[in-house]
C-alpha cells in the first residue's frame, strides 16, 4: 500500500471494501459502536421524552375541557412542557435516526468521517500519533500502537469520569426540576396569580432548570458515547 498519510489509506480501505485488515477492521468497529451508543442511549432519551409528552398534553387537554379559555398557571406549564417535551423529542428521534444509517452501513459513513481527520502539521505530537495508526493500519496488524494506547488510556481517564457525573447530575436536576415545577403548581393553586418575591425566585429557578437539565442530557450522552468508542474521538481531536 503506498499512501503516505492516514487519510490517503483509510481511503484505499474504504472504497476496498475489505473487511480482512485487522487494524481498519478496529478502527471501523471503534466508530460503528460511537454511532450504536448513540443510537441507543439517545433512542432511550427520546421515548422517555415522548412519554412525558403524552402526559403533559393529556393533562393540559384535560383542564383545558375543564376550564374552557382560562389559562391558568397550572395549564400554561403544562402547556409550555409539552411543547418543549414534543420538540426535543422529534430532534432527539432525527438524531437517532441518522445515526442508524451508520450503523447499517458503517463503511460509507466510515468514509465520510475520513476528512475531518485533517492533516496535523508536521513535528506536532498528533502527526507522530496520525504516522504510527497509518503504519498500524497498512502492516494490518491486530496490535494497537503503544502511542495510541497512552492516548485512549489518558482520554477515557477523564471521559468516563465525567460520563458518570453528567448522568448523576441529570438525574439530580431532573428530579429537582420535577419537585419544584410541582411545587410551583401547588403554590398557584392555593393563591392564584399572587405570587410572593419567593416564589416568583423560584419559577426563573425553575425556568433556569429546564435548558441546564436539556444540556446535562446532550453531555451525559455525548461522554457516554466517547467512553464506549475512544478511538474515533482519539484521533479527531487529540
Amino acid at each position: 500500500m503506498n499512501s503516505d498519510n492516514l487519510q490517503n489509506t483509510l481511503y484505499s480501505l474504504a472504497q476496498s471494501g475489505s473487511l480482512t485488515n485487522p487494524a481498519y477492521n478496529t478502527l471501523l468497529h471503534d466508530y460503528t459502536k460511537y454511532h450504536a451508543v448513540l443510537f441507543i442511549e439517545g433512542g432511550v432519551f427520546a421515548l422517555i421524552l415522548i412519554m412525558l409528552s403524552v402526559y403533559f398534553w393529556r393533562r393540559f387537554k384535560r383542564m383545558h375541557r375543564a376550564e374552557t379559555c382560562n389559562w391558568t398557571f397550572e395549564k400554561k406549564t403544562y402547556f409550555c412542557f409539552g411543547l418543549t417535551s414534543t420538540v426535543v423529542s422529534l430532534l432527539m428521534l432525527l438524531i437517532v435516526t441518522a445515526n442508524l444509517s451508520n450503523i447499517l452501513n458503517p463503511q460509507e459513513g466510515f468514509a465520510q468521517s475520513i476528512p475531518d481527520l485533517g492533516t496535523p502539521q508536521a513535528g506536532t505530537h498528533k502527526a507522530v500519533l496520525y504516522q504510527a495508526v497509518n503504519a498500524w493500519v497498512q502492516s494490518g496488524s491486530t496490535d494497537i500502537p503503544s502511542i495510541l494506547q497512552d492516548e485512549v488510556r489518558n482520554r477515557l481517564s477523564w471521559q468516563v469520569p465525567k460520563a458518570i457525573i453528567c448522568s448523576i447530575l441529570l438525574a439530580a436536576f431532573v428530579a429537582f426540576t420535577a419537585r419544584l415545577w410541582k411545587r410551583l403548581i401547588k403554590i398557584s393553586q392555593v393563591s392564584g396569580t399572587m405570587w410572593s418575591m419567593k416564589e416568583k425566585v423560584l419559577i426563573i429557578i425553575g425556568v433556569a432548570a429546564i435548558p441546564a437539565t436539556l444540556l446535562l442530557m446532550i453531555m451525559a450522552l455525548a461522554n457516554t458515547q466517547a467512553s464506549f468508542a475512544p478511538i474515533t474521538l482519539t484521533l479527531l481531536f487529540s
